[in-house]
């Protein structure tokens, strides 16, 4: 059997090559659908990740579950701050809809191996595929999800709603590097300069992450605080798997 070894790709064609070999798969979308998932799931939420609204509206009332951000009066958003928080008898199933990184959850099908990466789980994510792969002889690869363009208008971020493509987003490559950084697997070249890449930023992340296109719009938006929690590396332990349309805890 060959050494098991860690790969980095990138969006839902990475992701579908990846799939499409078996290979174990870490979903890396750092601002802000992995941050609001792992925090969710470290609180006891179940996550049902959809790309498109109005399939998450149809799904919820067949789930039992609220559509963060979508139905009136939602108390959920894609804020990972909403999850920290709430009356105890508050409904913890949610539909998260998000255009890059639960588009990516919602194409893992059965027989895939799938989990929830960012900054805040980095280490646990790490290690648990590395034992994983070792266990099965898979490989890994972590998916930097990607953003939809941005522009800079001179006054405000502005996202292109209808480009199909997704670009680079220096957020989620860092995040990707922290998972890699954190396994014990065989890198590839490509996986070793991403992790390569979080090593030396690592001092300066929140920095990064503010200036980034992604932060910029969120800081423009009053979420500076979402951020500042994304940034922090390794505040929870928690693995959240994807499996059969929903995403819970390892």
């Amino acid at each position: 059997m060959n050494e098991a070894c860690i790969h980095v790709d990138w969006g839902i064609d990475g992701l579908r090559y990846a799939l499409e070999y078996k290979h174990i798969v870490i979903i890396v979308d750092t601002l802000r659908f992995s941050s609001a998932v792992v925090t969710a799931v470290a609180n006891g939420f179940t996550v049902y990740p959809t790309g498109d609204p109005q399939k998450g509206v149809g799904m919820a009332p067949y789930l039992g579950a609220e559509v963060a951000g979508h139905a009136p009066g939602s108390r959920y958003s894609l804020s990972p701050r909403d999850y920290l928080k709430g009356p105890p008898d508050a409904n913890k199933k949610v539909v998260l809809v998000s255009p890059n990184g639960a588009a990516c959850a919602e194409i893992i099908d059965t027989g895939d191996t799938a989990y929830i990466g960012c900054l805040l789980n980095a280490r646990s994510v790490g290690d648990h595929v590395s034992r994983e792969a070792r266990d099965t002889g898979q490989n890994v690869t972590v998916i930097a999800a990607g953003e939809q363009r941005a522009i800079d208008t001179g006054e405000r971020i502005v996202y292109d709603r209808k480009a199909a493509q997704r670009v680079f987003a220096v957020e989620d490559y860092l995040a990707a590097g922290a998972c890699i950084s954190f396994s014990s697997l065989k890198r590839t070249p490509e996986a070793e300069v991403c992790a390569m890449a979080f090593t030396a930023a690592c001092t300066k992340m929140d920095i990064l992450l503010r200036e980034s296109f992604s932060g910029q719009y969120l800081a423009e938006h009053d979420l500076s605080e979402d951020i500042a929690h994304a940034a922090q590396l390794n505040k929870y332990t928690v693995v959240p798997r994807v499996e059969n349309g929903e995403i819970t805890a390892v």
